[in-house]
């Protein structure tokens, strides 16, 4: 987070009236105050990460909805994309990430309890965080 928050300092220092939208894997975040401004125009859930750290963001996937409305509303922007052309099918190649999905697929919602439910979130969070 912190090469992405510097980069959200030097981009603001040449241009403070964008709002700069960064390619974080399949998502792209919002940082600071961008993401407060787009938290209050387009409702987008704001995470407090720490002293001074915001984000929001939303899917690559519903990157041309979002640019729709930020054109709409007259929202300066600009779209950060660092990293290698990739899509989800990328993502889908990972036996790891296979695991987890076919684990959520096969679970019968009807007879699993909150602590279950529960372990299994505590479960694939730790997983996923091993695969950054």
């Amino acid at each position: 987070m912190s090469k992405l928050l510097n980069q959200y300092n030097e981009l603001k220092k040449e241009d403070a009236s964008c709002i700069y939208l960064f390619r974080v894997g399949i998502f792209y975040n919002i940082l600071n105050e961008d993401a407060k401004i787009i938290n209050e125009k387009l409702g987008l859930k704001i995470t407090d990460l720490g002293p001074s750290i915001f984000k929001c963001g939303f899917p690559v996937s519903q990157l041309d909805k979002y640019i729709i409305l930020l054109n709409q509303m007259k929202i300066k922007y600009k779209v950060i994309d660092n990293l290698p052309n990739s899509n989800i099918n990328d993502y889908m190649k990972n036996v790891e990430i296979k695991k987890i999905l076919n684990k959520i697929s096969n679970l019968d919602m009807n007879n699993t309890t909150f602590q279950q439910s529960f372990n299994l979130l505590v479960d694939i969070q730790k997983k996923l965080k091993e695969m950054q």
